[in-house]
């Protein structure tokens, strides 16, 4: 008799447990927050690779050891492309190689800005070159349309935008305060 109302209790029992329980969903957390981010709006008609230098001290010459890749497609219209900068890497200094693809014959530089948690800075139009000037050896620029080409177009080398060393410095540490 007790074995009778143990299997109907025991059955009630493992149905009750074996239940699937609901899980809750969480919610998305930006891990790339704390990362320092560089973020360009450009014009850039064919597939490339962006380069971007970073410095941590006015000091360093810029490396490889120390830079960051970005492939690109290509795009008829304007479009945003972000490097984030390594974990603990608060620069003081950057520069910009904009590509290496020869059929890229301009590219339009609309804006530059710098992320770091949630302070942001933003150079546009012409403010840009407040901040960046061309490498004159192999930059040819238009300030007024911010269009960047190469000097040589058989050349490697691609339009290239160094730091105005004082102002971008000044930029960048008030972000990492």
């Amino acid at each position: 008799m007790k074995i009778k109302l143990f299997i109907p209790l025991f059955l009630v029992l493992l149905c009750l447990v074996s239940c699937k329980r609901e899980v809750k969903k969480t919610e998305k957390v930006d891990t790339t927050k704390e990362l320092f981010k560089v973020s360009l709006d450009l014009l850039i008609k064919k597939r490339d690779t962006l380069h971007l230098y970073y410095g941590q001290d006015m000091a360093e010459d810029y490396s490889e050891e120390h830079s960051i890749w970005l492939p690109v497609e290509g795009k008829e219209i304007g479009q945003k492309v972000t490097f984030i900068l390594p974990e603990a890497v608060l620069p003081v200094k950057l520069r910009i190689d904009f590509g290496v693809n020869r059929k890229n014959e301009e590219i339009v530089l609309n804006t530059v800005a710098f992320d770091y948690f949630d302070k942001n800075f933003v150079a546009n139009d012409s403010t840009i070159f407040n901040y960046f000037r061309p490498d004159e050896s192999t930059t040819i620029i238009d300030y007024k349309t911010r269009s960047l080409k190469r000097k040589d177009p058989n050349s490697v080398k691609g339009a290239s935008l160094y730091p105005h060393d004082e102002a971008v410095k000044a930029v960048l540490e008030q972000l990492i305060k």
